[in-house]
């Protein structure tokens, strides 16, 4: 596929087979569901991004990454890798019912952040700085809404991020860490619902291993074509 109908597919595909819907979980249901899973855990997972950014790469690239198709098959080998290794985590987890089940969401985001950062390089970005910081945050809650309008205006500001160079607009640091803030309350509750909803079948031992190699493949197929989007259109403004 052109990589340019790539984008315009992306704009236009329904939204995530994950999430489902970031502004349902503003409720207190939404809140006593997110509550099951350790969202302390998810919380620290996700605001040690900077982190992640440093973590050794899931693959080693020996592409140019001036060369678009090239990075794009780069960037699918990252989506190979991170949907085996959080399948595999999944499959260990479900084995184990609800003690376990739990445990996998945090190690769920920890491989997405991942997912994102390697991806990024694949396109010769090296995620350092404090706006990448936010664009990756950015990526990751735009694959995990599933409510169309919001899901619109997520794609919206990310593309609105990105200057004309393809290098990302700077922010000021309180504007940053205000919008981190926000940003991660949003994701600990969204994740966090999702991730209990779909993991129901989890909770039988040894039967919830299928369930959770599943489950986080998709978690992981939806962020890797998320962060292609958001990178590809970064490679594409510059040019």
């Amino acid at each position: 596929m052109d990589i340019a109908k790539e984008q315009q597919a992306f704009r236009k595909a329904r939204p995530s087979f994950l999430g489902r819907g970031i502004e349902r979980l503003t409720n207190p249901f939404g809140k006593a569901l997110s509550a099951m899973v350790p969202d302390a855990l998810v919380d620290a997972v996700i605001r040690g991004i900077d982190a992640a950014a440093n973590a050794p790469a899931l693959t080693r690239f020996r592409h140019d990454p001036a060369d678009l198709e090239a990075s794009r098959e780069a960037a699918r080998r990252v989506e190979w890798l991170a949907k085996n290794v959080n399948g595999a985590t999944g499959a260990a987890a479900g084995f184990g019912g609800a003690i376990s089940a739990g445990v996998d969401v945090p190690t769920s985001i920890a491989i997405a952040l991942r997912n994102i950062r390697d991806t990024g390089r694949a396109y010769g970005y090296d995620g350092k700085g404090p706006e990448e910081k936010l664009f990756r945050l950015r990526v990751l809650e735009l694959a995990a809404i599933d409510d169309p309008k919001l899901r619109a205006e997520r794609i919206a500001a990310l593309e609105a991020a990105i200057a004309p160079d393809g290098s990302l607009l700077p922010v000021s640091a309180d504007a940053t860490n205000a919008m981190v803030d926000a940003t991660v309350e949003r994701l600990s509750r969204a994740v966090a619902f999702a991730s209990f909803r779909k993991r129901m079948g989890m909770m039988v031992p040894v039967a919830g291993s299928a369930v959770g190699l599943m489950v986080n493949r998709s978690f992981q197929a939806d962020v890797a074509k998320t962060a292609r989007f958001a990178f590809q259109e970064r490679r594409l403004k510059s040019r």
